[in-house]
């Protein structure tokens, strides 16, 4: 696919040089996103100098990723991407590299897990909520004994994803230590390795202990991953009960690795239109990869997450928790606001307990749904000779309304070739790079054919990089509504990586000679 010049004589050298020179194109600049949002992506190895980024807890970093805790017992960390906000008008799509390993398991079964959760942009100083099966997001409730214990949800809190290998997140509980909300009353044919959606922080209802940040967080959906036959899921219905659901996954896994390879979470948020131009809150897909360059498994189908949802506090003290009785009382029948903030941001938590195990996330990215996706290209050239790259060979844009039900359709063919982009210099940088000299080489771009050509410099040995972004196109209805709206800036895709290998063996070069050649004299 990648092509490098050999045996090049100097003169047809010199034409592609020139080629390159005449058609590479001069930097410009492209319009600011009309919808706020630019992509982000983190390696979060070695971060902790990125100012946008916090951490709370026993969390750390590493050179391989965030350690959200340790293989030890007892132990609760968060990351806070607390620095960037993302709006939600066009829906979200994350990815995340994920390891569970070492530790030791309590019942033949390790702990607990790790959350991914989303929150109201607008709080500045987010709190993360319960340890232990609440993974940070949900809270926890206890009567005055064990009342060190009560833990509020998180702050300002809209959605949270578990990774729950232990499987307690999606559970009621009502006993002296711990009061929550959840699926009760289900012998689960497979309780272990679920994936579980809650929802927004809810409503004060009394200040009995269902006061703020200890109501919500209700249940929405959850499945195992181990199984495809009997109690594999629940998923919350209008009346307020869980209907149970089936599961046809194509291979079953379990959620915790333990192989030394790390996993790779995809989530997307799509708006739900119920017409054409409204929308009543998301439909939520999670996909996991669970081996490198294979096809990611679908857990989570397209779950729609309302902006009200009915649901029960079914964990209720029968007069209070600030006393010593385990009493419970009657459920009461809610309905959660969960109405999409203007503006999210988001964060990771995990926990332990007596079953405990190592958390570790890396490679953090977020863009819009549909946006651009570029991937990385590598090839191989001789010292002196430059070479070719057709860059867009294995990158994607999309055309087509949006809509879970007849998707937009990913082609390379779909990339519009005047927005790419070398590196820029921050989400915001407006330029659009066509040309970049670094001491390795000068790199250029020509938007007619898409092709970029690195020419490295006189001498240079070793490994060349450069990174790349691109968008899709802009399409408008005959009123000048935008119905496909790829070419905002919004969805220009996270950086790709060229990386071009100077080989010093196997070079073909022209030999040019300056020696002066006389007649003979006969």
């Amino acid at each position: 696919m990648k092509k490098n010049f050999k045996g090049l004589s100097l003169m047809s050298l010199v034409f592609v040089l020139l080629t390159n020179f005449v058609y590479a194109q001069t930097d410009s600049t492209e319009v600011a996103s009309i919808y706020g949002f630019y992509s982000y992506s983190s390696s979060l190895m070695n971060a902790s100098s990125a100012s946008e980024l916090s951490i709370q807890g026993n969390a750390s970093h590493t050179a391989t990723g965030v350690q959200l805790t340790p293989a030890t017992s007892s132990q609760f960390g968060g990351l806070f991407i607390n620095g960037r906000t993302f709006t939600s008008v066009n829906g979200l799509h994350v990815e995340f590299e994920y390891d569970m390993k070492n530790g030791a398991p309590l019942s033949g079964t390790y702990g607990d897990g790790l959350s991914f959760f989303l929150y109201d942009g607008a709080v500045t100083n987010p709190v993360i909520g319960a340890a232990g099966a609440g993974l940070g997001y949900s809270y926890n409730r206890a009567m005055n004994t064990y009342a060190s214990l009560r833990k509020a949800g998180l702050t300002g809190a809209y959605l949270g994803i578990a990774l729950d290998e232990f499987g307690n997140f999606k559970s009621k509980r009502f006993q002296g230590d711990s009061r929550v909300n959840g699926i009760s009353g289900v012998t689960w044919g497979q309780g272990t390795s679920h994936v579980t959606l809650r929802g927004a922080k809810g409503a004060v209802i009394n200040s009995n202990g269902l006061g703020d940040g200890f109501t919500g967080y209700p249940v929405l959906v959850t499945r195992t991953t181990l199984s495809n036959t009997g109690a594999v899921g629940r998923i919350l219905q209008s009346d307020r009960s869980y209907l149970p659901t089936s599961n046809t996954l194509p291979s079953l896994f379990d959620l915790r690795n333990n192989a030394g390879e790390f996993r790779k979470v995809y989530l997307d948020l799509i708006p739900h239109f119920i017409t054409s131009t409204t929308t009543d809150g998301f439909d939520i897909k999670v996909d996991i990869q669970t081996t490198q360059n294979g096809t990611p498994i679908n857990v989570i189908n397209y779950y729609h997450y309302k902006t009200s949802v009915p649901y029960s506090e079914n964990a209720n003290p029968q007069i209070t928790d600030f006393n010593t009785s385990n009493t419970e009382g009657t459920p009461t029948d809610q309905t959660l606001n969960a109405s999409v903030p203007a503006f999210l941001k988001l964060g990771f938590a995990a926990s332990t307990g007596a079953a405990y195990q190592q958390h570790i996330i890396r490679n953090v990215k977020l863009t819009l749904p549909y946006a651009a996706v570029t991937n990385d290209d590598v090839t191989s050239t001789c010292k002196f000779q430059p070479v070719n790259i057709p860059v867009f060979n294995n990158d994607i844009a999309y055309k087509g309304p949006i809509s879970i039900t007849t998707p937009p359709t990913g082609s390379s063919a779909n990339i519009d070739y005047s927005t790419f982009s070398f590196t820029k210099n921050s989400d915001t940088d407006l330029t659009l790079y066509r040309k970049k000299v670094t001491p390795q080489g000068t790199w250029t771009y020509n938007k007619s054919t898409g092709i970029v050509t690195f020419n490295p410099s006189s001498g240079f040995t070793g490994i060349a990089t450069m990174t790349y972004t691109v968008k899709g196109r802009t399409v408008k209805d005959s009123n000048g509504k935008i119905i496909e709206p790829y070419g905002d800036t919004a969805y220009r895709s996270v950086p790709a990586t060229i990386t071009v290998n100077l080989k010093t063996t196997g070079c073909v070069y022209s030999v040019i000679s300056n020696r002066m050649v006389t007649q003979g004299v006969k």
